[in-house]
């Protein structure tokens, strides 16, 4: 195999592979081995034929057609070991050469990480406080969660819910028709159209109704934005929400034991304070890590940024296929286009690697380690609920892994809460002083 390498440029680099007779003889037996398997070659039994047969009947390049896909990767990353390169993610192969074979791997390295001050971040954790408008509300939303619906003789208000004969059109086409159309009267929902809830707002049960609509330029709905739309409105029925008295009868009717007003207050006050906690704790975290990153200089590989950015692009396009939707129209209803999705994506990629490089780079500077102990007293801990048994030994040792990675993250994660609480000193630092004695 003969190999020259580009220079590094921005942490990735080119490797210029030629493979000799040698470097691909051993792939063209493998692909001997998969084709004399299926192949009917007069005068020989099928997975009899000799190789020199195969290599006749079918040519040369055939086999390499068929070995190609999984050569390419193994010599490159074969390449990788000899070039002694710290290379992270997967390679880009282009193959430029079939006859010899000559291809180029752009090879993403390791990133680059300079912590520099981050052990003089200083971050105060946000206080919790629980206000009686914050229970009140929650109150309020329970209210909404078991409020009934009853007919209402007058005319439609904010907030009613109706029932309509609707048919909507721009010049001759109709856009929507609909004999039973149900509706909240919310303009804060825009269905289906901005300001169409403010339009039926003081029509009465029974009455034949006609308006237009000036639909935004910035609607989601291209075809639509910037139209007039003509709407024909027969009110059929209006209800409106009957919501029951905060009373302890209220309180025993949401069914979880409570027997006063004040009982069911005190378990929100409890609920809200978990919730803030936890809140509180996800911000202080997000606040600590944005900060050291913004303290750091981090120099990622184009191609690693690419590589995770069309994975979370794959996630995407997954979840929109399963909910039964065609991609175009899901980014419509995002009001996005898919341009913006990519630079989405991009933007999100490169966070997310930098923050997975950082936090693994700042373990390594304080030292920090897991036990075999600690991830096998977590797997009993997963598993100590469970009626499953634990996985086999390839399951678990990829379980294993994950639980490493998850735990030093964690770990990483509350060394940094220690120091941004200033309380740094108190920590056992034996590899920065080796280094600060050097």
């Amino acid at each position: 195999m003969i190999i020259s390498q580009d220079e590094i440029q921005d942490r990735q680099t080119v490797l210029h592979i030629e493979l000799e007779e040698d470097d691909v003889d051993p792939f063209i037996n493998r692909a001997y081995q998969r084709v004399v398997q299926k192949a009917n070659i007069p005068g020989f039994r099928k997975g009899k034929a000799p190789r020199s047969v195969i290599e006749q009947f079918y040519g040369k390049d055939y086999l390499l057609n068929e070995i190609i896909e999984t050569m390419l990767p193994e010599m490159t990353f074969q390449a990788i070991q000899e070039q002694e390169l710290d290379a992270v993610g997967l390679p880009s192969i282009d193959l430029q050469e079939i006859n010899p074979i000559k291809f180029n791997a752009t090879i993403p390295l390791r990133p680059e990480i300079e912590l520099n001050a981050y052990k003089d971040i200083r971050i105060e954790k946000q206080e919790i406080e629980i206000t009686e408008e914050s229970i009140n509300e929650r109150l309020e939303q329970l209210r909404l969660s078991i409020a009934t619906w009853e007919p209402f003789e007058s005319e439609i208000e904010e907030g009613n819910m109706i029932t309509a004969q609707i048919k909507c059109s721009i010049s001759e086409e109709i856009i929507i028709e609909e004999t039973d159309a149900v509706y909240l009267v919310n303009e804060e929902i825009g269905r289906p159209f901005p300001g169409f809830s403010t339009k039926l707002i003081g029509l009465k049960v029974d009455s034949q109704n006609s308006f237009e609509l000036e639909i935004p330029e910035d609607f989601s709905d291209t075809k639509l934005a910037g139209q007039t739309i003509n709407c024909e409105v027969l009110i059929k029925d209006i209800k409106h929400r009957v919501l029951p008295e905060l009373n302890d009868d209220f309180a025993k009717g949401i069914g979880e034991g409570y027997e006063t007003l004040d009982e069911l207050k005190e378990e929100i006050q409890k609920g809200i304070q978990t919730e803030s906690e936890q809140q509180s704790n996800f911000d202080f975290r997000e606040s600590i890590i944005e900060s050291v990153m913004k303290e750091a200089n981090i120099s990622v590989p184009p191609l690693l940024i690419q590589n995770e950015a069309e994975n979370i692009i794959q996630q995407h396009t997954q979840m929109v296929t399963q909910a039964n939707m065609d991609i175009q129209d899901y980014l419509q209803s995002i009001g996005k286009t898919e341009e913006e999705l990519h630079n989405e994506a991009q933007e999100e990629a490169e966070g997310r690697i930098k923050r997975s490089f950082l936090i693994s780079k700042i373990a390594e500077q304080e030292n920090i380690e897991i036990s075999d102990n600690e991830i096998e007293m977590k797997i009993q801990e997963i598993f100590s609920n469970s009626e499953g048994e634990i996985p086999n030994s390839t399951q678990n040792e990829e379980m294993r892994n994950y639980l490493f990675r998850t735990l030093l993250t964690d770990k990483t994660i509350e060394r940094l809460e220690e120091i941004a609480s200033g309380k740094e000193s108190d920590l056992p630092n034996e590899k920065i002083d080796e280094t600060e004695g050097e």
